[in-house]
């Protein structure tokens, strides 16, 4: 049986990260079927649904997360959800889409989708799936508790800076002027 020390830290990690992608997302609720939309993988008209059904599966997945008897099952629903996005940006990647936003956080940090996402969201799905196995019944204490909550808290501070750090460079004004030059002669010919 595994100690319960860094259980309960991945499923406070994982219910954070879902807890803060839905608030996001609900902060800017009118725009979340359109970043589905752009994924081109459900038919426009079911974009809107598909998107509920999304953020109501992030929030039941967070709060299972959260309450010890439903944790495993909320770590196989959170690998699930992050396998399901996984395949969604590799699919658009293969289609060469990796302009179009994330979704990952609403629209709010505005980045592209990367290779590097899917094999983050794979590490995120095999740590969630960790849940599943027996854990020890022992009790926690509350300095225990405070370390989860503290390397809880350090991941949330490291998650933004890994997409910073992972995210392609800006084009350099060499690729943009080359760029430009070749969609104006494009509009004269």
């Amino acid at each position: 049986m595994l100690d319960p020390l860094p259980m309960v830290t991945i499923a406070l990690a994982l219910a954070a990260l879902f807890g803060a992608s839905l608030v996001q997302k609900l902060h800017a609720l009118s725009e979340w079927p359109g970043i589905v939309r752009n994924y081109r993988l459900v038919p426009d008209t079911l974009a809107g649904a598909v998107g509920v059904l999304l953020l109501c599966a992030e929030g039941l997945t967070a709060a299972a997360l959260l309450w010890t008897p439903l944790r495993s099952a909320g770590g196989v629903a959170a690998a699930a959800l992050l396998a399901l996005y996984a395949a969604a940006i590799g699919i658009n990647l293969a289609r060469g889409r990796t302009h179009i936003t994330c979704g990952c956080f609403g629209s709010r940090l505005g980045q592209g989708i990367g290779a590097w996402m899917v094999w983050r969201n794979g590490l995120l799905a095999l740590l969630a799936l960790a849940l599943w196995l027996p854990v020890s019944p022992r009790a926690m204490s509350v300095a225990e508790l405070c370390v989860a909550l503290a390397a809880m808290i350090t991941l949330g501070f490291l998650y933004p800076v890994l997409a910073v750090v992972a995210r392609s460079a800006p084009p350099t004004f060499e690729q943009n002027f080359r760029a430009s030059a070749a969609a104006d002669a494009r509009r004269s010919s």
